[in-house]
């Protein structure tokens, strides 16, 4: 069943954005009385259309809750194929903010008159995966920023480190006792961070973290970490 997001209520029913209309109406070809699920204000709902299509009558309740973290992805200026595969492989792994960060090593640059267009292309990947993975909200998509403006205020801040020294394994670091505290997750670009960078992260408290033996794609890090936090809270 296709879920959409409402953005107003009244009564018994949910009323969705005009730019749906399309979608529904030429894509999923549907009509009067069709069943969807319209997520709106912290729950889902299953609603019969309504003749406009750009409302529905709702029928009954389909999720009133979520396992969802306080997972923080920092995510490095990737190419547009990459970014999209974070995107929506962490929206369904339950991440709920993400913040893209330049990095000295980003192979990928985007001038700053693009951002805007970029962070709008971005922001319908997150609202698309929301919407298939049955999301109750989409995640949160920040600004692209400087590695001097990381925040360190989480419960846990990690950095994914490749050094061999002084670094703690993530079975070390993530635990049932703090998977569901605020989590912040910092990992680098295909060139990895700088020294600087990653001095200036440990100099912020976070702490350098393994993922095993094998080197992993940047793609591929807050996926196994997302992963991971949900493991901790489902073994709960």
């Amino acid at each position: 069943m296709q879920q959409y997001f409402g953005k107003s209520r009244t009564d018994d029913t949910l009323f969705l954005d005009s730019e749906e209309l399309n979608h529904i109406k030429n894509v999923m070809r549907m009509k009067e009385n069709d069943e969807v699920i319209i997520a709106y204000e912290g729950k889902s709902y299953i609603c019969a259309l309504n003749k406009d299509l750009l409302s529905g009558k709702i029928k009954s309740v389909f999720k009133s809750e979520e396992k969802t973290g306080n997972l923080l992805v920092y995510v490095p200026l990737l190419n547009d194929e990459k970014m999209s595969f974070i995107f929506q492989h962490g929206t369904e792994l339950g991440v709920n903010k993400f913040v893209v960060v330049e990095y000295e090593h980003c192979k990928y640059k985007l001038p700053k008159k693009d951002y805007e267009k970029k962070l709008k292309r971005w922001n319908k990947v997150l609202k698309e995966a929301a919407e298939q993975s049955y999301r109750l909200s989409k995640p949160i998509l920040d600004s692209i920023i400087n590695p001097k403006d990381i925040d360190s205020t989480a419960n846990v801040n990690i950095v994914c480190s490749l050094d061999k020294d002084n670094v703690k394994h993530i079975c070390k670091v993530l635990t049932t006792k703090n998977c569901n505290d605020t989590i912040n997750l910092v990992f680098g670009p295909e060139g990895g961070l700088s020294k600087s960078e990653e001095n200036e992260l440990e100099a912020k408290n976070y702490i350098k973290t393994s993922l095993g033996d094998t080197v992993l794609r940047t793609e591929t890090v807050p996926l196994m970490v997302a992963s991971i936090i949900r493991y901790l809270k489902d073994s709960e």
